[in-house]
């Protein structure tokens, strides 16, 4: 059985959305901004820059249209994954749904097959790396406001860290003692993956 998480945390405990990584304060403050690819749409929200690098580099006239609203319709997020589940079950991959997060489960490759390639070769030929990725990160940061300042003040909530704990020190730390998390309590990790899973607390509510 394979589990893949999609998840806001920076660092090796748990694997990195890098559509929200690569968003920088100057995306953030220009969110109002036009965003062009080549003949991409004029893309202006919050997730301007990720939805004009996601259309630049889609795979199919599906994607490019499901992007160009810079909105991921019930319809068009249904389509993407059975367009995922269809491609997984011709290589005879059982595939377990998306739960609210995205994160889900897969059985493994029949005849000792390469599961984790034929997961990603799935990833991009169904869109799911794009309208699957842009849907879930907008469900937990649809301001598309700071990582490391949300994630700071969701470990300083779960009381995991010290009051007083700030952004800088999540920089640090992610790539310090969060990137060995053998080394760190379960408390430690079961609030760095709530956290990272869903830091303003949207998905609870």
């Amino acid at each position: 059985m394979s589990r893949t998480r999609r998840t806001l945390l920076v660092g090796g405990l748990i694997a990195v959305c890098a559509i929200v990584v690569g968003c920088s304060d100057t995306a953030v403050a220009d969110q109002d901004a036009a965003v062009t690819t080549g003949d991409a749409p004029a893309f202006t929200g919050p997730f301007a820059a990720e939805f004009a690098a996601a259309y630049g580099s889609a795979s199919s006239d599906f994607v490019r249209g499901a992007l160009a609203d810079e909105q991921i319709s019930d319809a068009e997020y249904a389509e993407m994954t059975e367009k995922f589940r269809t491609c997984l079950a011709d290589a005879g991959i059982e595939f377990g749904g998306f739960d609210a997060t995205g994160a889900y489960t897969t059985s493994n490759a029949p005849g000792g097959g390469d599961t984790h390639a034929i997961v990603n070769e799935c990833v991009s030929t169904s869109g799911q790396d794009a309208i699957g990725m842009l849907r879930d990160v907008m469900a937990v940061n649809p301001q598309n406001l700071d990582v490391p300042t949300m994630m700071a003040e969701c470990l300083v909530r779960e009381g995991a860290v010290p009051p007083g704990y700030q952004a800088e020190d999540y920089v640090q730390d992610s790539s310090g003692r969060f990137a060995a998390p053998s080394s760190l309590s379960p408390e430690l990790v079961d609030s760095l993956t709530a956290c990272s899973a869903d830091p303003l607390d949207i998905l609870g509510e």
